[in-house]
């Protein structure tokens, strides 16, 4: 019996693995078509960085991007320019694999942690693996490389090692807490509050029920400290106005836009605002799509059923000064809500919240599980199981069957790369004419062409440089220009053959272009 047990618990991890990288890797490339313009941000300073060893803007590794003057967190860059040094070049399934990596770390650490917490309880972690790869919000947000996403990767290691340090007391895990934290720090700012908080918190607790050993804080403080300081400095550089500076071959960044001003007073409709990016979603179909909750309407009854008896539970053990480790899920929670009550929220901002709520809501359905006697209990079970494959199987459908690139494309903040455009353009002299127009932005140009850094000009703010190129519209047609189409722009694309354009077809766009040589010559005799 023990054999066949351990035999379907195999069987069961392989189909969640086996589904993870199905659901993640199936036409990662090309859905969303396009890239996100904070991807191709990210993607072109990677390059940068793989090649010529600064950013667009001439930065030598700068420990916080500045991307379109806002500023953008560097992890996910720092990997990719690692993989295109590697690989040779930008590839667009090569950038997102960093994604689909970081959520993979979800779904196994989240695991360890219900392992960890549950003490070798089967159900729990499958049920946490198999809502952690199923769930809307997590498959559309892995799906594309938007940098702040490592939030929930990076942050269930280190919440994982943290628990490990506790209830072992090894420094090695603690070590491994102090650098997974100082690590998550670079994956999004928010993490600059919600980190803090979190450990002054759970110092206060291990300090009630005699968890904590100095000597381990201590070895977790200093890797912490030292990743943290550089970020600690372009705070500073920043609020003080003081001049940017170099540490080694890093760069403490002045940012054009320093956005400290998001932050405001807690207010309660921020915070139900907050919750609903959580389980509901937002405006933004890439985050969350309209009509499809972001992890399903089944799990908000058995999160609040979970979160409510975690609650009851650690309250009542905080009252004896006993330990539990699911104060590590209660903690996270309440941390990341706090902050959130403070800004405006959305799904990417609350992504660093998504591996806790899955413990808790298995949590909430194990606590069910647990009231039903006999057979009920795998009745039930199996009912849940149910609902959640019937509404996952509706939102797969709808996702990779190419409704939702129907519905929603040309997606907003959504443009493409036009590489194969460049390079006909640049193997043929005679069809360069006056310049080629295109409707995607200047950094879009940079990343299909390759450019050098030193050649866009970007640290000199020039929107039109010497390439050739005109960037962010397609305007009138006039004679001596070539025009890069998207496939949506069909009319424009018609106007263009009507008066004798040649065309070269790509996936997703056309290049509209003429001998003007040819023509000029013709003219003149």
């Amino acid at each position: 019996m023990e054999k066949r047990q351990k035999r379907l618990t195999v069987i069961a991890a392989g189909a969640i693995f086996i589904l993870f990288a199905v659901t993640r890797l199936y036409r990662l490339d090309s859905l969303p078509e396009g890239l996100h313009i904070d991807e191709a941000g990210a993607a072109y300073d990677a390059l940068c960085l793989s090649q010529f060893g600064v950013d667009r803007y001439l930065k030598s590794w700068p420990v916080y991007l500045i991307n379109f003057g806002g500023g953008q967190n560097a992890l996910y860059t720092w990997i990719c320019a690692v993989l295109f040094k590697i690989y040779g070049g930008y590839n667009i399934w090569l950038y997102r694999l960093v994604g689909v990596s970081f959520h993979f770390l979800t779904v196994i650490f989240s695991m360890k942690i219900a392992d960890r917490i549950y003490r070798n309880n089967v159900f729990t972690v499958l049920a946490v693996g198999a809502i952690s790869v199923i769930c809307p919000c997590l498959i559309l947000m892995s799906r594309f490389g938007l940098e702040s996403y490592l939030m929930v990767g990076a942050s269930t290691v280190f919440l994982y090692l943290f628990l490990c340090a506790v209830e072992s007391g090894k420094i090695g895990y603690y070590i491994g807490a102090g650098v997974s934290g100082g690590l998550v720090l670079y994956t999004y700012a928010l993490s600059y509050f919600i980190l803090p908080v979190f450990l002054v918190s759970a110092l206060c607790y291990l300090l009630w029920v005699k968890r904590f050993q100095i000597k381990g804080w201590l070895a977790m403080a200093i890797p912490m400290g030292i990743l943290a300081f550089p970020l600690i400095l372009v705070q500073v550089v920043n609020l003080f106005d003081l001049q940017e500076m170099q540490i080694g071959i890093f760069t403490i960044t002045k940012l054009p836009i320093y956005r400290s001003s998001d932050l405001r007073g807690i207010s309660f409709a921020s915070a139900v605002n907050a919750l609903k990016s959580i389980f509901i979603g937002d405006s933004l179909c890439y985050n969350s799509i309209p009509g499809i909750m972001n992890l399903y309407l089944i799990t908000i009854p058995f999160f609040i059923i979970g979160f409510t008896h975690m609650l009851v539970i650690f309250g009542k053990n905080l009252h004896e000064r006993q330990y539990d480790g699911r104060f590590i899920s209660l903690f996270w929670f309440f941390c990341c809500l706090i902050l959130f009550a403070m800004i405006e929220t959305n799904v990417n901002r609350v992504n660093g919240v998504f591996g806790v709520v899955g413990l808790i809501t298995v949590e909430g359905i194990w606590t069910v599980l647990q009231k039903c006697r006999g057979r009920l209990k795998y009745a039930v079970g199996l009912c849940i199981g149910i609902i959640y494959l019937g509404e996952f199987c509706g939102f797969a459908k709808y996702y990779y069957s190419g409704e939702y690139m129907a519905d929603y494309k040309p997606i907003s903040y959504f443009d493409i790369t036009v590489e194969e455009a460049v390079a006909f353009i640049d193997e043929h002299p005679e069809y360069q004419g006056k310049g080629t127009w295109m409707a995607e932005q200047k950094i879009y140009y940079a990343l299909s062409a390759g450019a050098s850094p030193y050649d866009m000009a970007f640290a000199q703010g020039m929107e039109e440089t010497d390439t050739g190129y005109y960037y962010g519209s397609l305007g009138e047609i006039e004679d001596g220009y070539n025009y890069i189409v998207r496939d949506i722009f069909e009319e424009y694309a018609q106007d263009l053959r009507n008066i004798g354009y040649s065309e070269e077809k790509y996936e997703n766009y056309s290049l509209f272009y003429k001998n003007w040589e040819a023509d000029l010559t013709a003219g003149s005799e």
